[in-house]
Formats: structure tokens, sequence, C-alpha cells
């Protein structure tokens, strides 16, 4: 391994010791509660540091296919060490800044929608449901009123033709068959399930 390899090597580990300091600090704050522990956190917690192992040792594939030396570990540490030290404090300070920039995004965001889109779509679709339902009360109040307009006609005209029977042939007719009240009783029957 050359010099200059070796002197890669060191500064991507140290980079990877950087990384592993911010990664460390966006779990905690994110996925990792000091209290309620539960096997789903520490089903993270395995999760986290097999892909925090996995990077540090694809970067230093990448860099001297992956040959580990004693200085490797080295300057992770003093990368892990140097981010304590020197940054830690700003990146935390920075991340919670994001934070609250994101959320107040997000509600920004989602009281534009539920004022610009959701409210004016219920408002409209409220709007259209009581013109609709207006709309179908008039129009079976119109049926209603034609049919009784062509129903009063007609009943004057069917009286009329039953007065006009001989008063002997209407009582056969009652007697016999009861066929009047048959009839007014099925008109009235249908009559009243149209109004229903």
């Amino acid at each position: 391994m050359t010099l200059t390899v070796q002197f890669y090597t060191m500064i991507a580990m140290v980079a990877m010791g950087v990384w592993l300091g911010v990664a460390m600090d966006t779990y905690s704050r994110f996925l990792h509660p000091r209290k309620n522990k539960s096997i789903w956190l520490y089903g993270n917690d395995i999760v986290f540091w097999l892909m925090q192992g996995l990077l540090i040792f694809y970067v230093l594939f990448e860099v001297n296919e992956g040959a580990l030396r004693f200085y490797v570990f080295l300057a992770l540490l003093c990368g892990y060490a140097a981010y304590r030290a020197l940054f830690q404090q700003l990146y935390r300070n920075s991340l919670e800044r994001i934070i609250i920039v994101v959320i107040g995004l997000f509600h920004f965001v989602r009281s534009l929608f539920i004022h610009l889109i959701y409210k004016p779509i219920r408002f409209i679709l409220k709007v259209l449901l009581s013109l609709c339902m207006m709309i179908v009360s008039v129009g079976v109040t119109i049926f209603w009123f034609i049919i009784k307009l062509f129903w009063v006609p007609f009943k004057w005209i069917l009286l009329l033709l039953w007065k006009l029977i001989p008063r002997s042939v209407r009582s056969l007719l009652i007697k016999t068959a009861g066929l009047a009240d048959k009839i007014k009783n099925y008109i009235y029957h249908w009559m009243s399930k149209l109004r229903k």
C-alpha cells in the first residue's frame, strides 16, 4: 500500500468518523427516545449499526480495497472525536432549526391546502348537493301537480259516467262484484304508493 493510498484512507476514515457522529446524533434525535424502550427500538439499533458498518467498509473498499489496519480504527476515532469536540453543538442546533423550519413549512402547506383546496371544494360540493336536492324537490312537486291536474278532471269524468249509468245497473254492479270499491281502493292504493 502506497503512502498516497494510506493518506486517502486516513482522510476517508476521519470523514467517516465525523459522519458516524452526525448519523448517531440524527438517529438519537429521531428514532431513539430515552424512555419506553422496546424490542422494536433494539431492532432499529441493530439495523442502524449494521448500515453504518457496511457504509464504512464500502468507503474503505473504494479507497484501499478493504485493507484493515490499526490506523483505520484510529482515524475513525479521531474523526468521531473531532466531530464531538468541534461540530456536535453546531450540528445539533442546525438540526433543531431545520426540524422547526420543516415542521413550520409542513403546517403552512397543510393550512394552505385546507384553505385553498379542501374547504372550497367542500363548499362547492355542498352547494351542488343543495342545488340537486332543490331540483329534485321542485321536480317532484311539479310531477305531483301535473298528476293532480290530470287526475281531478279524470275523476270527475269517471264520477259523471258512474252517475249516468242507470241506478238499477249500478246497484247490480255493486251487489254482484263491488267493482267500484275495488277500483277505488286499487287507485287509492297506487296513489299512496306513488306519493311515498
